[in-house]
């Protein structure tokens, strides 16, 4: 019986003990409220710790060498960023050939006219560099990011150069002491140079039919005109090649655009004394105009590829870049002039030929050519806040083939071609001038300053 009683007593611990070890682990005190508060979460089950909290967002990491660092310091951040730049550029210059010469007579066989054994005669107009001077000018970039994670973006920008031009004025009124403008060329027909009178004037001792009007042969004046005006476009598309903390280096590709117009105009106006004879040779009385314009225009279309990168320190930053565009430049001369006489009795006779713009190379000239357009730049700036920064910096650009106008002038004149010349029969040969495409080179070179906004 005791031995019965024993084991009774034996189980009833066992199960006992069994309830207590089931019982849920809750704790007391300020854990134990915890515990309680968290009951609400369904991941949180009896017996168990609970889960650790989630983010609200997924985490967004870029790999170093593929993204660029989340920051606006290094120059990669914000979505969206403007760019604005002040230019100061100088180009290539426009070499002219001698357009206008002066002389004074009685010291030259034949005043105005250039080469050998006429040392009395200097060119006042040509043989020089235009177009050649400092320009002002703008460039305007803008951009953004096409990934959170800034692997690829897209830019385009736009930039221009002030138009330029030159002017050149001479004038004569043919009294005693002034001055002898003359239009210099190469007579083809003789082989020999050459010079069309704009103002002779009064020779001392000279023929006594002038010396009684005070005159001399013809009063006149020549003007002459240069413009050059430049601007260009690009869009790309690039993307990170390698970074690092302190510096990162992006490849791109896109399309560019360049347009350089040009022209060149000179305009003389004679007036003959009227004390010479009416009509062809001397046209005395008459006011003779002659009128020449040549104009070029072109247009680069290309493709281009290109790198940049940029190192930083802190808020200083030194970035640079290099470009370069294959395409085709469509290449526009035209050229154009007119001949107006008015008699003494006032009729009024135009030909639509000039001097150096004759009836021979006249018209509208077009062609296509393969061009290469390399380009590079470097600045140096300071990040004035996380979203402001400034820089200055300097750019070169080339364009390998285009055409300008002072290369499309032909100074080799036939008189069949000169309205003026007694030997004046357009469709007599030679052609003289005649027109040929004459292409060179163009660059452009200079500083910039700028600012950048990033968002």
């Amino acid at each position: 019986m005791r031995k019965v009683l024993s084991l009774v007593i034996a189980l009833s611990a066992s199960s006992a003990l069994a309830q207590e070890v089931a019982k849920p682990l809750v704790p007391s005190g300020p854990a134990a409220q915890t515990s309680k508060a968290g009951q609400g979460n369904l991941l949180a089950q009896p017996g168990t710790l609970p889960p650790a909290s989630l983010p609200s967002e997924p985490l967004q990491e870029c790999l170093i060498g593929i993204g660029q660092p989340n920051s606006l310091v290094d120059g990669q951040g914000g979505q969206c960023w403007l760019r604005g730049e002040y230019l100061l550029w100088w180009t290539k210059g426009n070499q002219l050939p001698p357009l206008v010469t002066t002389a004074l007579p009685g010291t030259t066989a034949l005043p105005g006219v250039l080469g050998p054994g006429q040392s009395g005669s200097s060119v006042v107009y040509g043989n020089t560099n235009v177009d050649n001077g400092p320009r002002s000018g703008g460039r305007f970039t803008g951009g953004f990011w096409c990934d959170p994670c800034r692997t690829i973006g897209f830019d385009a920008s736009y930039f221009f150069l002030c138009d330029r031009t030159t002017q050149f004025n001479a004038a004569s009124d043919s009294t005693l002491g002034s001055a002898l403008i003359a239009r210099p060329f190469f007579d083809v027909l003789t082989g020999t140079q050459n010079a069309q009178l704009v103002a002779f004037p009064l020779l001392a001792g000279g023929p006594a039919i002038l010396t009684a009007t005070g005159l001399g042969i013809a009063a006149g004046d020549i003007n002459a005109s240069t413009y050059s005006r430049f601007q260009g476009a690009d869009a790309n598309v690039f993307c990170c090649l390698c970074s690092g903390c302190n510096y990162w280096v992006q490849t791109l590709a896109g399309v560019r655009y360049l347009q350089l117009n040009e022209g060149i105009s000179i305009t003389e106006n004679t007036r003959v004394n009227p004390v010479l004879p009416a009509g062809s040779p001397f046209f005395g009385g008459s006011t003779i105009s002659i009128f020449d314009q040549f104009n070029t225009r072109n247009n680069f279309y290309g493709g281009q590829v290109g790198l940049r990168g940029q190192v930083y320190r802190g808020r200083v930053f030194l970035e640079a870049q290099a470009k370069v565009a294959l395409g085709v430049t469509n290449q526009v001369v035209n050229i154009n002039g007119a001949t107006s006489i008015t008699s003494p009795a006032g009729v009024t006779t135009v030909t639509p030929v000039g001097f150096l713009a004759s009836g021979s190379n006249s018209g509208r000239f077009e062609r296509d050519r393969f061009s290469v357009v390399p380009e590079i730049g470097v600045n140096a700036g300071y990040q004035v806040t996380n979203h402001l920064r400034v820089f200055a910096g300097y750019n070169f650009l080339y364009w390998s083939a285009v055409v300008r106008p002072a290369d499309q002038i032909d100074l080799g004149l036939s008189g069949t071609q000169i309205v003026t010349d007694t030997r004046f029969n357009p469709t007599a040969p030679p052609a003289r001038p005649t027109f040929v495409f004459r292409e060179t080179s163009f660059w452009a070179q200079g500083v910039s300053f700028g600012a950048e906004l990033r968002y």
